[in-house]
């Protein structure tokens, strides 16, 4: 199947990086006849379900360059490959979705929020310190506690702090700090944490998931209820922000929008996602095409599938470690619990906050989903 991209490539897709993203996705691609070639180890979760592994790192330019010439379109299962890997893999003629430039912008926390200002949509106050006695001023301008973020390569936590007094600030920093100062954002007070997801097409299709309440521990997310608590106007207000940062992030397939519901009803954005995101993997089932799916869709310009919910409500919980080890989930107790849909990543080993795995459920009930997606996962065990 030659749906874009070079007519000699034996993939279709190559996703740089071989983690559960690109497992998922993998997963999604093959009753559509699409293969997908990952970049990483063969034993990496995407390994043994990918049509092909071009084995390298996604952290080297020219592992990244393998891949773009063995396949018709590059996409991403992080934000933090290289920019410049990419625009050289544009160069040689295999297109990068999204695209390079677009990729250089969302990578960079501070460049991110910039992009969205410029697009008019609401977000945190925010500077960017260059040195440990900047905080004092940012304080002062943004008021306390502060949120310090590396600019670039922070996930689930790794890459946050959250400050209360110019002393912590400055003894945080340092170690949040890749060269390129550090992104301060003032503390929002909000209600609920909310997200969407978001499908563009290289067509110009474009499709909204519904808007799910997200809860966050630590900065890890735990648990996702679809669709979200919250009344019509504040649902609506959330997917137009939703779709107008997916388009200030000139996104294409899959788009995450994390998003934070103030106590006035307003809506700010939090941060992007140019790929799949963990607030969006409750699709899998609960959705009549899954996020997966339709980034599929969206990179090779294919008809979006519909986004709708398959029941009244979905929920899905993550499963973590627990503890440091090889794993042993328990599946005959997960897969007794009746409604629960069990997804294990295949990690071979375990580590106190890994995500090794996630349950969703649908019910007719925001609250039934979620009890059935709880049980599936504290059966697991890990």
């Amino acid at each position: 199947m030659t749906t874009s991209g070079t007519d000699a490539a034996p993939y279709d897709v190559g996703i740089a990086g071989a983690g559960q993203l690109a497992r998922m996705t993998c997963l999604a691609a093959w009753p559509l006849g699409i293969r997908v070639a990952v970049l990483g180890d063969p034993a990496e979760p995407a390994g043994p379900v990918a049509a092909g592994v071009v084995p390298g790192d996604w952290k080297d330019p020219v592992a990244v360059a393998a891949l773009g010439r063995a396949c018709g379109v590059v996409t991403l299962e992080n934000e933090f490959v290289d920019a410049r890997a990419l625009a050289a893999v544009e160069a040689a003629g295999t297109p990068v979705r999204p695209r390079a430039a677009s990729v250089a912008v969302v990578q960079d926390k501070a460049t991110q929020k910039e992009r969205l200002v410029a697009a008019g949509l609401p977000v945190a106050r925010f500077v960017v310190a260059d040195r440990p006695s900047d905080m004092a001023a940012a304080g002062r301008d943004l008021g306390w506690p502060l949120v310090l973020k590396s600019r670039t390569l922070g996930y689930d936590g790794y890459g946050n702090a959250t400050c209360t007094t110019p002393a912590e600030a400055e003894a945080a920093m340092p170690g949040l700090d890749r060269g390129e100062g550090v992104l301060v954002e003032s503390w929002v007070p909000f209600e609920r944490e909310l997200a969407a997801m978001v499908a563009r097409s290289t067509t110009g299709e474009e499709a909204c998931y519904p808007v799910v309440d997200t809860v966050q521990r630590d900065h890890v997310c735990h648990e996702v209820v679809a669709p979200a608590e919250v009344g019509a106007p504040v649902r609506t207000r959330a997917q137009e922000v939703a779709r107008a940062a997916a388009a200030a992030a000139d996104g294409l397939g899959v788009t995450g929008v994390e998003m934070f519901l103030l106590p006035d009803g307003g809506v700010l954005v939090n941060e992007l996602a140019p790929r799949p995101h963990n607030s969006g993997h409750y699709t899998i089932e609960c959705c009549e095409t899954s996020q997966f799916e339709n980034h599929l869709r969206g990179v090779l310009g294919l008809p979006l599938g519909p986004v709708h919910l398959r029941a009244p409500a979905g929920a899905m919980v993550n499963i973590l470690g627990t503890g440091n080890g090889p794993g042993r989930p328990d599946i005959a107790a997960a897969l007794g619990v009746r409604g629960a849909h069990l997804h294990l990543y295949d990690k071979a080993e375990v580590r106190v906050r890994r995500k090794m795995g996630h349950v969703t459920a649908m019910g007719a009930t925001p609250a039934e989903a979620l009890d059935a997606a709880r049980r599936g996962a504290r059966a697991v065990a890990l």
